[in-house]
């Protein structure tokens, strides 16, 4: 998947389309040329720097108000997605491929969604920890001080970020929200020095399950708002929220040409998320289950709360398992 995504989403759609010459053209200037409001010192490295400006072009092109409903798929799936791997690095036993999430996210962020999710899901996988049952001794639980850690990394980390950059569209608010994995990640280590997880150990099952319908809620929400009304006009629907394989005969605006990558970009991040689910499942009925799911929610509530459902599903799996392993010892 992560193969087949570099050559639709960045060889043809972000290369072969003119996209990615339009994005450069507002980078490829010395620094702080007049009339170049995007191309500033990010970091004070010059290829991170011309890396950043070409980001932040990009998310604000994505801005455009004609793409709101494909922000707010996308915002919302990606706060879903990106909780993974920080909920999968905060359980009690985890491999050491799964302790690094902010490095994953990173890694999405400069290297795009659709190709770093699968290589990150076949880790997830191959680790065990795909596996929605716990066996004794296997230590999936997040403990309570871990729990609420990850709860105000998602709000302080992801959230506000996300709301400042479609909010404000700044160029501040934009670059900042390039690294919210980090941002989350600080945010996360400074609620533990406040409320160490060693002092509060108990399960923090309930606030990981409030978290994640907190996702669930924000998806439906959005997703009732904004995408609701394009059912009414299939030519917008297709336009903004539905992929197209073969380029345009036309030059595309920015926009345009931006909405194609993103919506290539969503098809591979979200749809291998997706297919790791199936590994939740525990019998070919659930298999089945689980796919008329996502079908049925991603329609009506969208894929963030597609996403979000299995994950309150299978934490409370793992939770039953883990209070039945204590009953056992």
């Amino acid at each position: 998947m992560s193969y087949i995504a570099m050559q639709i989403v960045f060889g043809r759609h972000m290369y072969e389309s003119g996209t990615g010459l339009q994005l450069r053209e507002f980078c490829d200037v010395p620094i702080g040329t007049e009339g170049y409001p995007l191309r500033l010192a990010y970091t004070g490295y010059p290829d991170l720097d011309f890396r950043m400006c070409a980001l932040v072009a990009l998310f604000h092109a994505l801005l455009d108000p004609a793409y709101r409903p494909l922000v707010a798929e996308l915002m919302t799936a990606l706060a879903a997605v990106t909780m993974i791997p920080f909920v999968e690095a905060a359980r009690e036993k985890r491999s050491i491929f799964l302790r690094m999430p902010a490095a994953v996210g990173i890694l999405f962020q400069f290297f795009s969604f659709a190709f770093i999710m699968p290589l990150y899901y076949v880790a997830l996988i191959l680790t065990g920890a795909a596996i929605s049952r716990s066996v004794k001794g296997s230590g999936t639980k997040i403990s309570q001080g871990n729990a609420e850690a990850l709860l105000f990394a998602l709000i302080v980390g992801y959230v506000i970020p996300t709301v400042c950059m479609v909010v404000f569209q700044h160029v501040t608010s934009t670059a900042l929200w390039q690294g919210y994995p980090i941002i989350m990640a600080l945010a996360q280590f400074a609620h533990l020095i406040i409320r160490p997880s060693s002092r509060h150990l108990k399960s923090g099952y309930a606030t990981v399950q409030a978290m994640y319908a907190f996702i669930f809620v924000a998806s439906a929400v959005l997703h009732m708002y904004y995408t609701w009304p394009l059912f009414f006009d299939i030519q917008q629907f297709q336009k903004v929220l539905v992929p197209q394989l073969a380029l345009s005969e036309r030059l595309l605006s920015l926009p345009e040409g931006v909405a194609a990558v993103i919506q290539w970009d969503a098809v591979f991040g979200i749809g291998s998320t997706l297919l790791v689910s199936f590994w939740f499942a525990q019998s070919a009925k659930e298999i089945v289950l689980l796919f008329l799911w996502h079908v049925v929610i991603s329609i009506a509530l969208g894929p963030g709360a597609a996403i979000a459902g299995v994950l309150l599903v299978r934490e409370a799996r793992l939770n039953a398992q883990t209070v039945k392993d204590k009953k056992e010892q």
